[in-house]
């Protein structure tokens, strides 16, 4: 027995330096997502996204039609990095945009069944297909970046009358207790479907030099952005609804707020608001009409989705105008959008009970009105 012992501890003596020797070392997550140079010549003129940096499980939650950060804390998500590059929906010919990211996970379990949760968010998006707004989303097959990796990839296609059609895969990879993401936007298909399993191996390799402690850089500077008026756009606070515009009593708190996807974002937020118990109205300024146009078709589809949703015909206001009453079990919602060139209006409006399509209809005339007196119609 005292030989067994001893013969024991001498090979715990021998490989615990040697398993020491191959451990894998603390990621920094902000070194993984791809730089520009390491992307290559499609994002040669691509300035870096505001919305890169540090992904909290806010931000994830963001990024999904239903989650909350809760969702992701039960994942046992901790924390995430991205750097996007481009712009992608600007309508322009090639490569649009280039995001990669990574997660971190508390289990290698958690990674996987993070994955499938992503897998499930992709292919819920081809439910936002409808007559005015055309979504094709469709698994594509991709080779693995890696031995030992569970991936998968989705296609996703856009297509309407006032927007140039657009598309983009979503590629995503668990390796341990982390998760990989790349998303290419091209304005066509093919374009992405060829780029993004190349970003992907490159994603990949970094990922594996940073776990070896073998990734020798340096972060990549951020982009600022302060709230206010757009550069040489217009005062988007003429646009603002005011109590005047409800029937009832309204409290309104207003102001430039931060928008990282849009060049500027002024918000009013109504509490009550005439009908309503709560209004919010979001008045954004896009670097492109086709990026304006696109947020306010694809915020409609969605709402489109949900149960006990019906569309209202705004069409003779003009400037775009979509809406929609949504009639739940205790609580009523109305929204309306507007997409006229640069400009992109979302207006939300809820109450206990239910709420009155014509009184959506009206916030939806008030805020018409304004848009072409600012000389902002279409």
């Amino acid at each position: 027995m005292k030989k067994i012992l001893l013969g024991a501890a001498l090979v715990a003596a021998v490989l615990v330096p040697a398993a020491s020797a191959h451990r894998a070392h603390p990621v920094k997550l902000a070194l993984v997502p791809l730089p520009k140079s390491a992307i290559g010549p499609a994002a040669g003129s691509f300035s870096l996204a505001h919305d890169s940096g540090r992904v909290s499980n806010a931000s994830a939650a963001a990024h999904t039609r239903d989650a909350t950060p809760k969702t992701f804390k039960k994942l046992g998500r901790l924390t995430g990095y991205a750097l996007e590059y481009g712009n992608a929906f600007t309508g322009a010919a090639g490569v649009t945009d280039v995001r990669t990211s990574i997660e971190q996970y508390k289990t290698a379990g958690d990674a996987r069944r993070a994955l499938a949760f992503w897998k499930k968010e992709d292919a819920k998006l081809g439910k936002l297909d409808n007559p005015g707004f055309s979504v094709t989303n469709v698994p594509v097959q991709v080779p693995a970046p890696a031995a030992g990796t569970s991936h998968f990839a989705y296609l996703t296609s856009y297509s309407a009358s006032n927007i140039v059609p657009v598309s983009g895969i979503d590629e995503q990879i668990a390796d341990g207790r982390y998760i990989l993401d790349v998303i290419v936007t091209a304005g066509t298909a093919s374009l992405a479907e060829t780029l993004a399993p190349k970003l992907a191996g490159k994603l990949d390799a970094r990922f594996r030099l940073a776990r070896k402690g073998r990734l020798h850089a340096k972060p990549v500077k951020l982009p600022t952005q302060k709230a206010g008026r757009p550069p040489g756009g217009p005062d988007l606070s003429v646009l603002a609804l005011r109590k005047s515009d409800l029937v009832g009593k309204a409290t309104v708190s207003k102001g430039y707020l931060i928008d990282p996807a849009a060049i500027s974002d002024y918000s009013v937020f109504m509490l009550p608001a005439g009908p309503f118990d709560a209004l919010d109205q979001e008045i954004e300024w896009y670097p492109a009409a086709n990026e304006a146009s696109f947020f306010a078709d694809y915020e409609n589809a969605a709402v489109l989705t949900q149960a006990g949703t019906t569309a209202l015909d705004l069409s003779g206001l003009g400037d775009g105008a979509q809406g929609s009453v949504t009639a739940g079990s205790s609580f009523g919602q109305g929204q309306v959008f507007f997409s006229s060139g640069h400009l992109a209006e979302f207006i939300f409006m809820g109450s206990e009970g239910s709420v009155d399509g014509a009184d959506v209809t009206s916030v939806a005339q008030a805020a018409a009105r304004r848009i072409d007196a600012a000389g902002l119609g279409s």
